[in-house]
């Protein structure tokens, strides 16, 4: 039988302690692929609007709203809009827009600001900071509105849901094409549901040229002001009373 010279027994040595170098240092440190679910938002963290929910909820347990009540539920374009619920009134509006909100944050709570009132009417206005900010497609934000819609009638399958057009603002008007075709993917999904309703705002936001109305939003050219809140008041009015 062949002997291994000494040189061989220390090469043996060596490559034996170096694999088990690397096997305690894969352990300590793995390198596992990142959740699908991270990407979806693009690495947002889906909880960073607790505080607000939670403020919902304290202000529930104070004053909980009227059965049969009409949520609108979104992002800033509603948080902003401090009267909404006496604007809309008699429709029992409760106002549950938060923060710069996208729909996947909006589907993440919808248990807490949306089913618990058992709502007779859910308004809903986000994803323009979708488009805006995560530079989701305007077929994503169809896709996220859908289930959104799929999460509501699961559970009340009576509730009519409202889509408010998604409203391109002058600092977003490099997304305006992105827009649209949300616009009409989720317009295409709105005729073939019943109890779903698109609300296009678009038109008392333009000029008769096509041109935005600079003069209907504030300083941030981002949120409009209370010239662009008093042409959508009648619009989305006339879509509840029909």
């Amino acid at each position: 039988m062949n002997r291994l010279s000494p040189l061989m027994w220390a090469l043996l040595l060596i490559f034996s302690a170096v694999r088990v170098s690397i096997g305690k240092a894969f352990a300590a440190n793995p390198q596992s692929p990142k959740p699908a679910a991270a990407n979806a938002t693009h690495g947002i963290d889906l909880n960073r609007f607790e505080a607000s929910i939670r403020a919902f909820e304290t202000q529930d347990q104070k004053q909980p709203p009227a059965h049969d009540a009409t949520v609108f539920v979104g992002s800033s374009t509603f948080a902003y809009w401090t009267n909404l619920e006496h604007e809309f009134k008699d429709f029992g509006a409760v106002n549950r827009g938060f923060g710069g909100s996208t729909i996947p944050e909006v589907n993440h709570y919808s248990d807490r600001i949306v089913l618990k009132y058992k709502p007779k009417r859910v308004v809903f206005y986000a994803g323009t900071n979708d488009i805006g900010e995560l530079n989701h497609s305007g077929q994503q934000v169809a896709q996220d509105f859908e289930k959104f819609v799929g999460i509501v009638h699961s559970k009340l399958p009576s509730t009519d849901v409202y889509f408010i057009s998604l409203s391109v603002a002058p600092i977003r008007l490099q997304n305006a094409s992105e827009f649209r075709d949300g616009n009409q993917r989720i317009l295409a999904y709105c005729q073939k549901n019943p109890r779903v309703h698109f609300i296009d705002v678009t038109p008392v936001m333009r000029e008769k040229d096509g041109r935005l109305k600079d003069e209907l939003f504030g300083p941030d050219r981002l949120h409009m002001n209370d010239k662009g809140y008093a042409l959508w008041i009648p619009v989305i009015r006339h879509a509840l009373s029909h």
